[in-house]
């Protein structure tokens, strides 16, 4: 070892007390790769932690995984793994891995203080979880407030083709990366131009996987991002106490995820309608079909059959663009929260953006069905 460690860690202790971590990782850094020990591995991933580089913490947390070995060594790689998803805004992440932490070292002789950590972590949980069912109780409201505010005879009656453009409301105001312009409401089978069409194929390979016809329909009934309502289902049957299936079959991991689910949507059940989260399957299915459809991937039949398809499960599930609004704000939320390893704030950001595009749309003045 060309540098004397215990001088090292000591002068690493100094700067981390005086937050000096951009300085801990550039003493670390100095270093090479084939002399850094795990515990100035540790510091690394502490330091980027801090600075927020997560992703780079993250490929950090990767190499040192399979050189922990000890109680001790787990402990502190779960630990560091738990505050990189702490500092990523998605405490409930973080809690598992802290729980394991504590659970491959019950002792804490890394002396991590992980009960306390772990109290403080599912304390901010719980003040999380409020704050997301007030927002949904807000949204509720406004939403509620925004429909009373047109009269039923003087909504808006629209024709088929044209009520299922405005069921995919917010991916038709979406521009896709590359393009300048949104696909909008005023044409039902509207093609992008021949310069356009390679680019939102790229978009739609690199986004969905979606390539051809086969992928397309890969993507609508199986992509888990976008069939939302029947995991909703699934979890709300649960809480029910009638599950849809042995949840104890679940890998500890997929088990995890599931009653995090289950936390957030209980959190917000008494804002949402019978179809729950429906209401965005249908909307992001409705843009990626027109997306698909515009650029050649769908044939007529098969975007025609398809746009009929999502129009009927939208009659069949709500009886008001009100209740679709609301799905549609619950849906965005839930949404974010899976794609953003289960955070919270994340999902409150999420909804706290789409809620007023939703409220200034024309959907409160279009007429149901």
């Amino acid at each position: 070892m060309s540098f004397d460690e215990n001088a090292l860690l000591e002068r690493l202790d100094g700067l981390f007390e005086a937050d000096k971590f951009a300085e801990i990782e550039e003493e670390i850094r100095k270093i090479s790769r084939g002399e850094l020990t795990l515990e100035l591995r540790f510091r690394l991933v502490s330091a980027l932690n801090n600075q927020k580089k997560l992703a780079e913490a993250i490929e950090e947390l990767k190499e040192i995984e399979p050189l922990c070995e000890t109680p001790s060594e787990i402990a502190r790689f779960m630990y560091n793994t738990g505050y990189t998803h702490y500092m990523n805004d998605c405490e409930m992440t973080a809690s598992h891995c802290f729980k394991d932490a504590l659970a491959a070292d019950p002792d804490d002789t890394a002396g991590l203080e992980l009960a306390n950590i772990i109290e403080e972590c599912d304390g901010f949980i719980s003040r999380d979880l409020t704050e997301l069912k007030g927002f949904g109780r807000a949204a509720v409201e406004a939403i509620h407030a925004r429909f009373s505010e047109v009269k039923e005879k003087d909504r808006t009656e629209l024709s088929e083709p044209d009520f299922t453009l405005y069921l995919g409301y917010l991916a038709g105001i979406r521009v896709p990366p590359g393009l300048e312009k949104p696909l909008l409401f005023d044409d039902p089978i509207k093609k992008y131009s021949e310069e356009e069409k390679p680019v939102v194929k790229e978009f739609l390979r690199n986004f969905f996987g979606i390539t051809d016809t086969e992928s397309f329909r890969n993507f609508y009934y199986r992509d888990m991002s976008y069939n939302l309502f029947r995991m909703a289902g699934d979890v709300l049957s649960y809480l029910d106490g009638t599950p849809n299936f042995s949840v104890s079959e679940l890998t500890k991991e997929g088990k995890e995820m599931f009653d995090d689910c289950a936390e957030y949507l209980n959190a917000v059940r008494e804002c949402m309608t019978k179809s729950t989260v429906l209401a965005w399957d249908i909307s992001e299915k409705i843009g990626i079909a027109r997306h698909c459809y515009a650029c050649d991937i769908l044939s007529d039949s098969d975007f025609f059959g398809c746009m009929s398809a999502l129009m009927n499960a939208a009659k069949e599930n709500f009886v008001s663009f009100e209740e679709y609004m609301i799905s549609l704000v619950m849906g965005c939320g839930f949404f974010m929260f899976i794609s953003e390893n289960c955070s919270i704030k994340s999902a409150i950001g999420f909804m706290n953006t789409t809620l007023p595009m939703i409220l200034s749309s024309p959907l409160a003045e279009i007429k149901w069905g």
